[in-house]
């Protein structure tokens, strides 16, 4: 029996080139893919402005100032301790701020108020419409619309006064007007003594005195 002849023998074996036919998928599925892509895109940018709204009005996390997070803010503040003869002070305030680059640690204050009491029973309050505090000499300046009051019916007002809470002093070198159950005064200046026991008005000072209700009543 004859052989046939080996055509094939040592030739290579050719089938097409398998790159070309993953090549011809990956543009027929990138032809497909990239449209849907930039629609999205689209889409995106065209509703991007109600969603930055949206996410600013309902954000977690708030905008802070940076400058504002080296000082500590208190809102509805308030102090106490007790003078040299162990009687308590209070002192109150709408908003406080400690200012960490004073090295006294000097404490802003709005609507500051301070209220002492008296052995006797009494009081006293001072008030003011902004000041400073400084916690290691317990001194209180106050400024804009001070006003002092005294369980005794004496009320005066200035446009600043410094508050000892140790000594329980209280002076003003400001022009002051004020009344009570004594009368009528202005003064150019004032020093309040034991917890508004003692008032001295200094400078020039005009005094109105009214009779005691007592007296009238004897008459």
């Amino acid at each position: 029996m004859s052989e046939l002849p080996d055509i094939g023998r040592g030739l290579p074996l050719e089938f097409g080139p398998p790159q070309l036919d993953s090549y011809s998928r990956f543009v027929s599925r990138a032809k497909q893919v990239l449209p849907l892509i930039a629609f999205g895109l689209l889409v995106l940018i065209a509703i991007w402005p109600r969603l930055d709204v949206r996410f600013d009005r309902f954000g977690v996390i708030p905008k802070l100032d940076p400058r504002l997070a080296h000082d500590l803010r208190m809102l509805n503040a308030r102090y106490t301790g007790i003078d040299r003869e162990n009687r308590p002070f209070v002192l109150t305030a709408d908003a406080a701020e400690q200012f960490s680059n004073d090295v006294n640690d000097l404490i802003g204050l709005e609507g500051p108020k301070a209220d002492m009491s008296t052995q006797n029973g009494g009081w006293f309050e001072a008030s003011a419409y902004t000041g400073t505090y400084q916690p290691q000499s317990k001194t209180l300046d106050m400024f804009g619309n001070v006003a002092l009051f005294a369980d005794r019916g004496d009320e005066f007002h200035t446009d600043s006064a410094r508050v000892d809470l140790v000594h329980n002093t209280a002076q003003g070198d400001e022009h002051v007007t004020g009344q009570g159950p004594f009368g009528h005064v202005e003064a150019a200046g004032f020093r309040v003594l034991d917890r508004g026991a003692t008032i001295i008005f200094t400078g020039h000072t005009d005094l109105l005195l009214e009779p005691n209700p007592k007296q009238k009543a004897a008459r």
